[in-house]
């Protein structure tokens, strides 16, 4: 327990100022959205209005995820931790991660899409785009959110745990390996349709309780993956 709490305590050292950054840039882009709503007010326009700034918190919480495994693998060992107790560390700081980001992300958009309403817009904020809010919604949003920046995080420290081990010229393989899987037909269909099924879990149209279920089980795959490769790897200097 000791180990975990020095492993969280070391990623949230490294992470604290990225962390502050990505908020402040989100922060200063929905108060830009603000001035541009009002200036639209100004003028007349009163119909739709529409955000969605999901990518960019998935995507930080991927390159977080990888910046953290490449960062912390060496020095997470040199306090006495072992490989095992590295990966669970490791799958509890993103775990940790994806919940604040998912929360944080969420109480933004519901701002987003109250005052936006209050200026008399038909919000469409991703997420909330119906005229009342429930808890069961704010929860299901969050979770939703919440395991798919878990999954991107998992597959970005699957990926740095690869690098770390064989370096960028083994995943340039892997990658050209993946662009020549889509050139098959059937690969193309599948993963059409998994995006297909993404979207409408996000918005509602199918419940999100299976697309939750599939996301947990990839993460845990990749962390499965993750456990092997870091038992393998050199620490470097």
């Amino acid at each position: 327990m000791s180990n975990l709490k020095a492993q969280l305590k070391m990623h949230y050292l490294n992470s604290k100022k990225s962390f502050i950054i990505f908020w402040s840039i989100m922060l200063a882009v929905s108060a830009l959205g603000f001035a541009i709503a009002l200036y639209l007010r100004s003028n007349g326009y009163s119909s739709n209005f529409s955000t969605n700034n999901i990518s960019a918190t998935v995507i930080f919480g991927a390159i977080s995820s990888m910046v953290t495994y490449n960062e912390t693998f060496k020095y997470t060992l040199n306090m006495g931790c072992s490989r095992k107790n590295f990966v669970i560390g490791f799958m509890v700081y993103n775990i940790v991660l994806a919940l604040v980001l998912s929360i944080i992300f969420n109480i933004l958009m519901i701002n987003e899409y109250l005052i936006f309403k209050a200026m008399s817009f038909n919000a469409n904020i991703f997420g909330y785009t119906t005229n009342s809010i429930s808890i069961q919604h704010i929860w299901s949003n969050i979770m939703l959110n919440a395991v798919t920046i878990l999954a991107a995080a998992a597959l970005f420290g699957l990926i740095a745990s690869i690098y770390y081990l064989k370096g960028m010229m083994y995943l340039f393989g892997i990658g050209a390996a993946i662009i020549v899987l889509f050139f098959f037909p059937g690969v193309r269909a599948a993963a059409f349709e998994a995006i297909i099924f993404i979207y409408n879990s996000f918005t509602g149209i199918i419940s999100p309780f299976m697309l939750i279920l599939y996301t947990l089980a990839f993460s845990l795959a990749c962390y499965g993956i993750i456990y092997p490769l870091a038992r393998i790897s050199q620490v470097k200097r």
